[in-house]
């Protein structure tokens, strides 16, 4: 296994958006969860409000975000039925050249992005106690 890439993206919902964008990510992330296996995390956040969600996906590898992506690029087109401004998009992890240029495709001028590629340590658990 190589070293974890770890993506946040942060977003705004359309006002009077909000139970359709929780109905469209619940679908989105059980499809993502049916044919991503190998995505050790996949989990969406909403603000009190429910005017600000953040994804945040766990994936073993950067080959594991680079097939997300193309698994969800028809997917992601509802998205923005509901999804207002894209706040910012985080990478952890090396990133593979092929990778970068698919995250760029998708970056919007204005998105304040970080990648932090050098993966100096940590740890991953599974079936940790609860």
């Amino acid at each position: 296994m190589g070293e974890p890439f770890v993506y946040v993206g942060t977003w705004t919902i359309k006002p009077g958006k909000f139970e359709e964008a929780r109905k469209w990510l619940a679908e989105h992330v059980e499809f993502v969860e049916t044919n991503e296996p190998r995505l050790i995390a996949f989990h969406v956040y909403f603000d009190q409000t429910g005017g600000t969600a953040s994804v945040v996906q766990v994936h073993p590898d950067s080959a594991s975000m680079e097939f997300h992506m193309q698994l969800v690029s028809e997917h992601m087109g509802g998205a923005f039925d509901y999804i207002d401004a894209i706040l910012s998009e985080q990478y952890y992890g090396p990133i593979s050249e092929s990778l970068a240029q698919t995250l760029a495709a998708w970056e919007a001028p204005g998105v304040a992005v970080t990648r932090m590629p050098v993966h100096e340590a940590g740890f991953t658990r599974s079936n940790a106690p609860k």
